[in-house]
């Protein structure tokens, strides 16, 4: 028996095919609706980004941006809603500066005109939130400025009795300032800003905030430091003025002089005022400006100069620059004899072996008591190489000093010997 051939008309007798057909047919007529009877809308896009070719500036010109230099605007479109708030056209539209009257140093208004990404978007542009951009353009420049404090004082800055010296920066004061080239030549200097709200007795460490001024005291534009922060800690030292005795302390003393020097030793000026953390005064009553090795001592009038700036722990006042140390050496006598080949080591670091290479003297010069020097010789005196100061980790050939070991005998001069170290 022939099968009977299914006619398209009776698919419609099978339910199953008639609601598959019903849907898609319902899906079509929707879509059909929604394209040709959508209705047409206005909508604005937020926050398109503007696209301005600066690198061609640069190398063409060698000229970059500066202040502002991205941008973006709103645009407002027209079309089927269905487009027109679609995904896919916010990503079509483009916006770009034109920089085609770019040529020298100044601020451009750049035009802008909006584009799109597709050839046939199916919209229409209405306007711009804004139709042009400003941006300044400017060579490149760098230059270093000495940093100033310039620290404003609520009140008084210090007691009676007490001043300010100078601010103590935590790192060089030297800023290297980066910009537009016009903006750099109008800078003066750079000054770091900062507040004192009390009365200081002592030591205050502030922040401050760095500032480039002109002559006029104007700001300069679109300027950086190259610091991590345009904030820096500055130290405000503080002193008390006291005025004190001065003395000098010796090292490297013989064991019978610890307690009793064997000369006279005077300072001019002997007394001065000086500037001293407040601190530091309690239970001061001399104030020590140097430390005179032995070896720089002979016989008779030895004169040592101690200038003001290389004082430690205190300011001098008094437009005293320097102190004159005299040590007056008296019923001394002096010797010069070989040098003996043996030496012993002092302050060997550690575990470490030491051995001498060799001697950088033949001669030393021994200085004390007549009848302590007319006994000594090669044979009996005795040199020690100080390795004080030598790391720990040092390995190989050092140079140390050496002096002489005695109770009532000290070295003249500056000698030194090459030791190995293992």
């Amino acid at each position: 028996m022939k099968n009977k051939k299914q006619r398209f008309s009776d698919l419609f007798y099978d339910n199953r095919f008639v609601l598959v057909f019903s849907l898609i047919a319902a899906v079509v007529i929707w879509l059909v609706v929604v394209v040709e009877f959508s209705p047409e809308i206005t909508h604005t896009v937020k926050g398109v980004p503007v696209q301005i070719d600066y690198s061609k500036i640069e190398k063409d010109l060698g000229l970059k941006p500066f202040g502002e230099t991205q941008f973006t605007v709103d645009v407002t479109i027209s079309g089927k809603r269905y487009i027109v708030e679609s995904d896919d056209t916010v990503n079509d539209i483009v916006v770009t500066a034109d920089t085609s009257y770019v040529n020298s140093v100044g601020t451009y208004r750049l035009n802008l005109k909006v584009s799109t990404v597709s050839p046939r978007p199916g919209y229409n542009f209405n306007n711009l939130s804004t139709d042009e951009v400003e941006v300044y353009f400017d060579y490149q420049k760098e230059k270093e400025f000495a940093i100033e404090a310039d620290i404003e004082f609520k009140g008084d800055a210090t007691p009676d009795g007490y001043f300010i010296d100078s601010y103590i920066f935590p790192e060089s004061n030297i800023v290297r300032v980066s910009g537009p080239e016009t903006e750099i030549n109008k800078i003066s200097r750079v000054v770091a800003r900062g507040t004192v709200e009390e009365t200081l007795r002592q030591n205050d460490t502030i922040d401050a905030s760095l500032v480039a001024l002109t002559k006029e005291g104007s700001v300069p534009k679109f300027i950086s430091f190259n610091k991590q922060s345009e904030v820096i800690r500055i130290t405000i030292p503080v002193y008390k003025i006291a005025e004190l005795p001065v003395e000098c302390s010796f090292i490297n003393k013989p064991s019978n002089y610890v307690d009793n020097l064997p000369f006279k030793v005077s300072i001019s000026p002997a007394t001065a005022r000086f500037g001293i953390p407040e601190q530091k005064l309690e239970g001061l009553e001399v104030f020590e400006i140097a430390s005179i090795d032995f070896s720089k001592i002979h016989t008779g009038v030895n004169e040592f100069t101690v200038n003001s700036s290389d004082i430690t722990g205190a300011v001098v006042l008094d437009d005293v620059d320097r102190f004159t140390v005299t040590v007056t050496v008296d019923g001394m006598a002096s010797k010069t004899i070989a040098a003996p080949e043996s030496v012993s080591f002092i302050n060997v670091p550690g575990n470490a072996n030491v051995e001498l290479v060799k001697l950088d003297f033949s001669e030393i010069t021994i200085v004390g008591p007549e009848e302590s020097i007319s006994q000594l010789n090669t044979d009996n005196i005795i040199i020690s190489a100080d390795l004080n100061g030598i790391d720990e980790k040092t390995v190989g050939n050092a140079t140390v000093t050496v002096m002489v070991t005695d109770d009532d005998c000290w070295s003249y001069g500056d000698y030194t010997a090459t030791v190995n170290i293992s």
